[in-house]
């Protein structure tokens, strides 16, 4: 992968170049984090990237990196064995574009990253302004890009010749990285690449590469981090968080499968295909239709098959696209008899459900023209049936597929990156239900009356109330000072901003708030870090809300709601008390005090029609019974105040 800059050294003017607003954002966010960084290559690409935007920070950005991109509208593709490299990506709806940086913060040859050096701290010590953003010194540019031909690709290909060319003429007058090179792989190579690029001779660029490769010395076996980064990128990439489950419903010859190979291909995040079919003709078909129950048993294997892969795909953090879901059970014609009714329930109950359903919309007689199956009045009243199963099915989207393929792969990209972003932290605009009312949050037993805010309540949009559920569980209505951290999204700090426009953002784990105090600190999906932040700007007699989900493959820091109430009790906090988030943050329609046993089997009692209802509950009543629920609690919020000293603050 391409970390060095690919434009002569000197740079390019400042002011002759155009930068896309996603990549200005980016810029804006890392100048204002006041940690070094500098932009490594595309100078001349920033108008609308083509390829990687390569970016190197210093290491001490990392632990905030995450959140400070994502506030700048990018998510994280995780992608072990690459050194340093983070990637993140980004869908631009009105380009139907990509945009990907691959931010780095050392700087390593080789396509395993296993030639390390120590320069990442000088080349930001030395690093020049280019307006927003800024770019390596011109002579670290021009090694490092030297090196990057010689070490990473191993010869130079003729567009890039020129680049080198230029590169090689600012290197031959030396620089700081010049001479750890020659410490590195000799004085003899070094001077042997300079000159054969200035003399044009790029047909022995392969070979002097390769004796550089070889001679190579200093820091750890260059065949050992190969190996390593070899076998960890075994696993594969994986998308940060909740995953989307894309499904497509339409009629034989609307365009299913271009449309999801199109996205498999096109989409650079980490996707998988499955196709479920599960009433689609096999070669099997007339042996088993001679077996009672064969076409059953066929159906009921590929549910099973499709809805485990689908599972597991998206346990591994994949994006799974599904070619037709389990809602087709709902289409008339799909199977008669009681051993098709059982088995469509089976799916219904199997095959996880789509984050986001399309539904493509296309005339009959369109759809006989692409296929020649079937008539085009029978497609016609198959596409009437889709479009009214459609309005019914959560999460349905109606596309127009009459259009060409490439228009409906970008309306679909743009629905997947739309369907992520949310996931990742921004909540839907068409959630815009009052606190207790149409499956609103219902106050707990210990809320202050909600009149007392009636003020603070003409300020807000009545869609972000959802956001503020916590309020509700503290004494505290409207905070004098508000503090917040973790891993807070972009609507939700604008709705904490509407109700305290001086809320602060913690600076970083155990750096607090620059000074401030807060009286109320709210942390969504905390590490152990901010923890230590909140307990620095929390003033005494002050309020801590801490919103959690339960994960076992927590590296560090409690793993369920239990160990949070645990963590803040053995910090000295007083008044702990934990909450039930039914059925979850993004969806709570109960904030329900886990030590109610009553608040808990009344909540049960509502959700017993979901998909496993009954088998939850079941799950649920026991896990009363062995006073074990506060383990089990999926989602929730544990607060606590912090003690006064001396009397009131």
């Amino acid at each position: 992968m391409d970390v060095l800059n690919s434009v002569p050294a000197g740079g390019i003017a400042a002011e002759t170049l155009r930068v896309h607003p996603k990549v200005a954002a980016v810029f804006d966010v890392l100048n204002a984090s006041d940690w070094p960084w500098l932009l490594l290559r595309g100078e001349e690409d920033l108008a609308l990237p083509s390829g990687d935007v390569d970016i190197l920070v210093d290491s001490g950005l990392l632990p905030r990196l995450d959140e400070l991109l994502a506030a700048a509208g990018f998510c994280r593709v995780l992608a072990l064995g690459h050194g340093s490299h983070r990637f993140y990506f980004c869908y631009t709806v009105d380009d139907g574009a990509w945009i990907k940086l691959d931010v780095v913060s050392d700087l390593a040859f080789g396509p395993y990253q296993q030639w390390r050096t120590p320069w990442a701290p000088r080349c930001l010590r030395r690093r020049v302004r280019r307006g927003t953003y800024w770019m390596p010194d011109p002579a670290d540019q021009a090694w490092l890009l030297l090196l990057h031909l010689f070490m990473d690709k191993g010869g130079i290909s003729p567009e890039r010749q020129p680049l080198a060319l230029a590169a090689a003429r600012t290197a031959a007058d030396g620089g700081r990285i010049a001479e750890s090179v020659r410490r590195r792989v000799g004085a003899g190579p070094v001077a042997e690449m300079v000159d054969l690029v200035l003399g044009g001779r790029f047909d022995d660029v392969p070979a002097t590469a390769a004796r550089m490769r070889a001679a190579w010395r200093g820091g750890v076996s260059p065949r050992l981090v190969a190996a390593a980064n070899r076998l960890l990128r075994r696993s594969g990439a994986q998308v940060r968080g909740h995953t989307p489950l894309l499904g497509v419903m339409a009629p034989d010859g609307a365009g299913k499968t271009t449309l999801l190979n199109g996205l498999h291909a096109d989409v650079p995040l980490p996707t998988k295909y499955v196709y479920m079919g599960l009433w689609g003709a096999g070669p099997w078909d007339k042996v088993l239709g001679r077996i009672p129950g064969g076409r059953t048993g066929k159906k009921i294997y590929r549910l099973v098959r499709g809805g485990v892969l689908a599972r597991f795909y998206r346990l591994m953090g994949k994006v799974v696209l599904m070619d037709r879901v389990a809602y087709d059970a709902l289409l008339g014609g799909s199977g008669g008899g009681p051993l098709a009714g059982m088995s469509n329930a089976l799916a219904l109950a199997v095959i996880p459900a789509p984050d986001v359903l399309l539904v493509l919309d296309v005339p009959g007689p369109v759809m006989f023209e692409r296929k020649g199956e079937h008539t085009p009045e029978l497609l016609e009243s198959w596409r009437q049936d889709y479009l009214q199963l459609a309005g019914r099915l959560p999460g349905g989207r109606v596309v127009d597929a009459a259009q060409p393929a490439e228009a409906v792969q970008r309306v679909a990209t743009g629905i997947i990156w739309e369907t992520l972003s949310r996931a990742a932290g921004t909540r839907p605009a068409n959630r815009r239900r009052h606190p207790g009312h149409d499956g609103g949050p219902v106050a707990p037993e210990n809320a202050a009356p909600v009149a007392q805010e009636a003020g603070a309540a003409e300020a807000l949009a009545l869609h972000l109330w959802r956001l503020l559920d916590w309020r509700f569980l503290i004494p505290v209505l409207q905070p004098r000072n508000l503090g917040f951290g973790g891993q807070v999204s972009r609507e939700t700090e604008s709705a904490l901003r509407l109700l305290d426009p001086e809320a602060v953002r913690l600076a970083g784990p155990g750096a607090g708030t620059g000074g401030a105090s807060c009286d109320v600190v709210l942390l969504a999906s905390p590490e152990r870090g901010h923890m230590e932040s909140a307990g620095l700007a929390l003033e005494p007699g002050g309020w801590i809300c801490v919103e959690a989900s339960r994960s076992l493959l927590r590296r560090s820091g409690p793993r369920t709601l239990r160990g949070w109430k645990r963590t803040l009790e053995r910090r000295g906090y007083q008044d702990v008390t934990l909450y039930w988030n039914a059925p979850n943050r993004d969806r709570t329609a109960r904030l329900v005090p886990v030590r109610s046993g009553v608040a808990i089997r009344d909540t049960l009692a509502l959700r017993k029609d979901v998909r496993f209802g009954a088998l939850k509950a079941a799950a649920a009543h026991l896990a009363l019974a062995l006073h074990v629920f506060d383990l089990m609690v999926p989602e929730g919020t544990v607060t606590g105040r912090r003690p006064e000293r001396g009397g009131r603050p």
